[in-house]
């Protein structure tokens, strides 16, 4: 367990504290030998010990799977303006190819008519 805490990127402090954790963990070490060993009397061993568990615990919590999502970047203004201008102009060209439709629809109507009637005037 040990020679895993000598590969961890850290002070060479810290992975001495946690090396000395884990050999009282295990129960290889006594809780005095390893006051002993940092020099530190035992209730500051022991909030080591309690700080070491609580980022080992943290650091196994379930995460959401993936990337986290990237921050929201706010539009500039002008950006702003300009999408709301688009949704106004394509609001306006669906209201014209309606009106549009309809006019179509209503002339070929009577074209209609008007080549039934010649027709049966024949």
């Amino acid at each position: 367990m040990t020679t895993l805490v000598e590969r961890i990127e850290a002070s060479q402090a810290a992975r001495e504290r946690a090396k000395v954790i884990l050999l009282t963990l295990s129960r290889q070490w006594s809780v005095e030998a390893g006051c002993t060993r940092l020099g530190v009397k035992r209730t500051r061993f022991q909030d080591l010990r309690r700080r070491m568990i609580r980022g080992a615990v943290a650091a196994l919590e379930e995460k959401s799977a993936g990337r986290p999502p990237s921050p929201r970047v706010e539009e500039p203004a002008e950006v702003c303006s300009l999408r709301q201008r688009v949704q106004e102009l394509e609001h306006e060209l669906r209201c014209r190819q309606v009106e549009l439709e309809i006019v179509r629809g209503g002339v070929a109507d009577a074209v209609a008519r008007r080549l039934a009637a010649r027709e049966a005037r024949r």
